[in-house]
């Protein structure tokens, strides 16, 4: 396994202890005053633990399942998926708590959400497939806005928008160029894909993956040469292998 994917699941893991800590400090504060609701509390505190260590076990251990196995497993993938949705804010909670670079846990997040896209890849109609790209990879002295309509580039190389737009010639597929969560919402709305690849920074594929539960989303961190949100750049390379994997079908 990835480096990367550890990092959410270690930190998943360091917030189940430290709560478990708290909760067991609460108990003993309330031992020295009622013993009659410490003993209810006890009780449920413990099937609480139990449950939530169950299910956190059960993470990890599907997991390093599916990383070791060369067999998909939808039930396995959707579960995880759930899982690490549900307690991302935790983690960031405590990611913030140990000073660790909130940056760093997005990467993980995203490096398990792509493992588990690549883990069920399926085939689809070009039709079917949408690439959605911030704005910000467009360069910034182009007076021509490709906000949305992608048509409107006038292949003038100076950014990656080009590249873009010679993908959507040569597979057919859909490419929109968005500004925001809004717009990209929008686009979905309007071109109902199966399959996005999204391309963005840390940030915004993490709300973005989160947003969309029903499509399958495989993002692609930006690169970020002149600081964020500035003529951004990235990695066409990886979007071609992943066009031509989802029209195969893996």
């Amino acid at each position: 396994m990835k480096g990367k994917k550890r990092v959410f699941l270690g930190i998943l893991l360091i917030s189940f202890l430290v709560f478990t800590l708290v909760l067991l400090g609460i108990l003993y504060v309330i031992k020295e005053g009622r013993v009659e609701l410490y003993k209810y509390l006890f009780f449920t505190l413990v099937a609480f633990i139990l449950v939530l260590m169950l299910l956190i076990v059960s993470v990890i251990g599907a997991t390093f399942y599916l990383v070791f196995s060369k067999k998909s497993n939808k039930i396995l993938s959707s579960f995880i998926a759930n899982f690490i949705d549900l307690f991302y804010p935790l983690v960031v909670c405590m990611a913030r708590v140990l000073d660790f670079k909130i940056e760093k846990v997005d990467q993980s997040y995203i490096e398990i959400k792509n493992f588990l896209f690549n883990k069920n890849l399926e085939k689809y109609q070009p039709k079917d497939v949408l690439i959605l790209a911030p704005h910000c990879i467009q360069y910034s002295g182009c007076k021509f806005k490709v906000t949305y309509d992608i048509v409107n580039c006038r292949r003038c190389g100076k950014c990656q928008i080009n590249d873009l737009v010679n993908f959507k010639e040569k597979y057919g597929i859909n490419v929109a160029v968005v500004t925001g969560g809004t717009l990209a919402r929008k686009v979905v709305k309007d071109t109902k894909p199966k399959v996005i690849i999204a391309i963005a920074c840390e940030r915004d594929l993490t709300s973005g993956m989160q947003d969309v539960k029903q499509i399958p989303v495989y993002g692609i961190i930006n690169e970020r040469p002149n600081g964020p949100c500035f003529n951004t750049r990235v990695d066409v390379s990886k979007i071609e292998d992943m066009i031509k994997k989802l029209l195969d079908g893996g």
